[in-house]
């Protein structure tokens, strides 16, 4: 039996446990448990784990890592009382100096609420008599919960995406109307929409307006530029954004709803005296605002593994382009004719063209008279 002069055995159970990462809740995934169990005493008979976990988690499966382990489980049916797991390992001996590694997988589903900290306790328990003093038979912990969520950012189709405007001329003024859509899929979410539109280049006002508005957000701050040097940056790549110039950041506060639709407009009149300091008299420049999400990462999770929706940007395209001057091509075409018709008469002169058609003349005979 193994247990010593006495032939009472003593075990010497430790028991502990981790979690990879935390509760995703909301929707349904699943939640890994692992589970480490010692014997550092002699053999122990009937050992067994009791897991026990809150309502809202469905128990799905166990994974051996190390040892035989088999495991069976009663989901709790109500808010107040716990689900059970009983794990019994290497039965019907878990021997002296071995060890158990299991891993236990609960699934959540979109109607489990728990508390932000969600407490689980494992106890070891066996059918011998006598423990050793330092057995660790229990041990709780907890780990965080988050809900998912699923809010997206899109350009609103109404948005004004392109417009053409004259170089060198600083008065004039062109509406413009950016639109960002934010759409809430999976559950009520408090968040906010962070809008940065560019505003100033250099020393001039790109919009009309000096006191740009959004309506339902208020203004955070100007943020100056990351590259100083706009006039060579827009040579290359002809994108007005906060990269060359001054971004007004506005703060955007939204309580939304389950499948709750929110626009964000932007309307003003773009001005065009910030167009002549860049030295370009024809070009198509994008003017570019962005938008994103900020919401507690400690409370949510975004449900995309890609992360994509977070973030997006309206263009407008602004086509710059030279006034014609059309008494100039008047002048300058009949100049041209009277040119051409000079380069073809020296031609037909050099050739001797004038002198046949002379001769011609004279050589013909004179019709006889009546």
């Amino acid at each position: 039996m193994e247990c010593g002069t006495d032939n009472i055995c003593i075990d010497n159970l430790k028991v502990d446990f981790n979690f990879s990462g935390y509760i995703e809740a909301g929707i349904m995934q699943d939640m890994n448990m692992t589970v480490f169990v010692e014997n550092r005493g002699e053999n122990s008979y009937g050992s067994h784990v009791k897991v026990t976990y809150p309502f809202g988690l469905s128990f799905r499966k166990v994974t051996s890592k190390q040892g035989r382990v088999g495991c069976v489980s009663v989901d709790s049916d109500q808010k107040m009382t716990l689900g059970i797991t009983t794990c019994y390992i290497n039965k019907p001996i878990f021997r002296a100096n071995s060890s158990a590694v299991f891993e236990i997988t609960y699934s959540t589903n979109n109607e489990s609420n728990f508390d932000r900290m969600v407490s689980f306790t494992a106890t070891a328990r066996s059918g011998n008599d006598e423990h050793t003093a330092d057995s660790e038979l229990s041990i709780n912990k907890t780990v965080g919960e988050k809900y998912a969520i699923y809010v997206t950012l899109i350009r609103y189709g109404n948005s004004r995406i392109r417009f053409n405007i004259t170089a060198m001329k600083n008065n004039l003024e062109k509406p413009v109307n950016q639109i960002f859509k934010v759409e809430n899929d999976l559950r009520d979410v408090n968040l906010t929409i962070l809008i940065r539109v560019p505003i100033k280049l250099g020393e001039k006002d790109i919009w009309a307006n000096k006191n740009l508005q959004i309506p339902d957000c208020s203004i955070d701050r100007d943020e100056k530029p990351t590259i100083p040097d706009f006039v060579e940056a827009l040579k290359k790549h002809q994108s007005v954004n906060c990269s060359v110039a001054v971004c007004r950041l506005f703060r955007c506060s939204a309580n939304l709803k389950r499948h709750d639709l929110k626009f964000y407009n932007i309307s003003a009149n773009v001005s065009s005296g910030w167009i002549e300091q860049t030295g370009l008299r024809s070009a198509v420049f994008e003017l570019v605002s962005t938008a994103s999400l900020e919401y507690d990462k400690n409370k949510y999770y975004y449900f995309d593994s890609l992360d994509t929706a977070h973030f997006e940007k309206i263009n407008t395209q602004v086509e710059v382009y030279e006034e014609r001057n059309l008494l100039l091509e008047i002048i300058g075409g009949a100049i041209g004719g009277l040119l051409l018709l000079a380069l073809i008469t020296t031609g037909l002169l050099k050739v001797g063209f004038f002198n046949s058609q002379y001769t011609l003349i004279l050589e013909k005979p004179e019709a006889p008279a009546e």
